[in-house]
C-alpha cells in the first residue's frame, strides 16, 4: 500500500532538526510514496538546501503557502495535496524510528475498521536527550473514555485521507488545539482509534515546552476539550477535567513546571520517566 507522510514547517524551524527529521524517513524500513511538505510562510536558505537535498530521496512534493497561515491551514492545503489514502503525519522536528511506518501500516491494512493508529513516543529535549516515554491508552473503547485528556500524539498518527476531509479536517480558527478538536469530531462520526504499544517516536518535549503556551493558548485548548466532552455526552467531571491545564497556565512561571510533574501523575496518558531526566 502507498502512502504519504504530511509534514508541515515555517521559518522559525530549527534547521538540524528538520535535516534529522527527513533524515529519519529515509532510513525506515517502509519507505513512504512521497513527502507532501508544507512551507508555511517563507522558509530560510538553509533550509531551503536541506529541503532540495532530500527531494529525490524522499520524493518531497512541496506545497509553498503565500504566508504564515498556521498549522491547521497549512495541514488542510497538504493534506488535499496527498496522493495516497492513507497519510501519515510528522513534525519538522521529530525523529521517526526506522520501524514506525512498516508497524503502523500492518495495523491499519489489518483493521479496515481502523481510521487513525497513533503510537507511543519517546520524549527527548532540544538537544536530542532523552526524557520519559509517554504511553496511551491503546483499544478505542479506552481511547474514547480519556479522549477529554487527548490520548493521541499528533504526530504520531496514520489516518484515511477520506475519513478525515469527511468530518471537515482541521478547523483553522484555532492556534494550538487543532488535533484535540479533529479527534472529538472524528469521535462524533463514529471513526475508530488505535495506539500501538510502542514508541515509533522521538518527540521533542522539555521542561520548558509547556511554559511557552500563553494563557490564551491555554483557554482555547481547555475550551476546545470542553466542547469535544459536551459533543460525546461525557460525564460532567469530564468535561470540568478539560480545565486542569489552564489553572497551571496561572500559577507563576516557576510554579508551573512543578505543578505539571504533579499533575502528570493522575493523567491517563501515563509518563515512564527515564532515571536522570527532568523531563
Amino acid at each position: 500500500m502507498g502512502f504519504s507522510v504530511l509534514m508541515a514547517t515555517y521559518g522559525r524551524d530549527d534547521v538540524g532538526h528538520l535535516e534529522e527529521a527527513l533524515e529519519s524517513l529515509v532510513r525506515q524500513t517502509l519507505k513512504p510514496s512521497e513527502v507532501v511538505l508544507v512551507e508555511d510562510g517563507p522558509i530560510s536558505a538553509e533550509a531551503r538546501l536541506v529541503v532540495e537535498r532530500y527531494r529525490a530521496v524522499l520524493n518531497i512534493k512541496s506545497v509553498v503557502m503565500p504566508g504564515n497561515v498556521g498549522l491547521a491551514t497549512a495541514l488542510n492545503e497538504g493534506l488535499r495535496q496527498c496522493a495516497n489514502e492513507v497519510v501519515a503525519r510528522f513534525d519538522s522536528d521529530d525523529i521517526a524510528v526506522p520501524e514506525r511506518f512498516a508497524r503502523q501500516l500492518v495495523a491499519i491494512e489489518g483493521d479496515q475498521s481502523a481510521d487513525v493508529v497513533g503510537c507511543f513516543a519517546q520524549e527527548m529535549d532540544i538537544a536530542g536527550k532523552l526524557g520519559g516515554m509517554r504511553s496511551m491508552p491503546v483499544g478505542h473503547e479506552q481511547i474514547l473514555e480519556n479522549l477529554w485528556a487527548c490520548p493521541i500524539i499528533h504526530p504520531s498518527v496514520i489516518y484515511r485521507r477520506s475519513r478525515i476531509l469527511a468530518v471537515g479536517a482541521y478547523r483553522t480558527d484555532l492556534r494550538r488545539s487543532e488535533d484535540y478538536d479533529l479527534w472529538f469530531r472524528c469521535a462524533k462520526a463514529g471513526l475508530r482509534f488505535a495506539n500501538l504499544p510502542e514508541a515509533l517516536i522521538l518527540h521533542r518535549f522539555d521542561q520548558t515546552s509547556h511554559l511557552r503556551h500563553s494563557f490564551g493558548d491555554a483557554f482555547e485548548r481547555a475550551m476546545t476539550g470542553y466542547r469535544g466532552a459536551c459533543l460525546l455526552g461525557m460525564p460532567v467531571w469530564k468535561r470540568l477535567a478539560c480545565f486542569v491545564p489552564l489553572l497551571r497556565a496561572v500559577l507563576p512561571t516557576p510554579l508551573r513546571h512543578p505543578a505539571y510533574r504533579f499533575l502528570s501523575r493522575f493523567d491517563p496518558r501515563r509518563k515512564t520517566p527515564v532515571k536522570g531526566a527532568d523531563i
